[in-house]
């Protein structure tokens, strides 16, 4: 398997929609010169590189959005612990005081 051929079958394990990286894969297909293998490799450096840097940046959007969920639920956790605390010494105040519909809610 010479260099052509080692690149369009990586190639081919991507769906590819970018023209001139479609052009080049069928040129080393076709030709058996060491240029076509070298130009589809300069290609397939220019079409990945763009490909990395989205998707590193689109991981690093995520990231943010994921710490700032997390940081939410973190906090309203602690909001609705406090909620607790604060129902249940009202109910058992309510309760001591007789009330009848604190203690239907406990």
């Amino acid at each position: 398997m010479n260099d052509a051929d080692r690149l369009v079958a990586m190639l081919d394990g991507f769906h590819i929609t970018d023209r001139a990286l479609v052009r080049s894969r069928e040129r080393a297909r076709k030709d058996r010169n060491p240029g076509s293998a070298s130009e589809l490799a300069r290609a397939m450096r220019r079409y990945f590189a763009a490909v990395e840097r989205e998707a590193a940046s689109h991981l690093a959007a995520l990231d943010r959005k994921l710490d700032d969920l997390y940081q939410r639920q973190y906090n309203l956790q602690a909001e609705r612990g406090v909620a607790e605390r604060r129902l249940s010494g009202a109910r058992k105040v309510l309760a001591e005081l007789g009330d009848p519909m604190a203690e239907e809610a406990r």
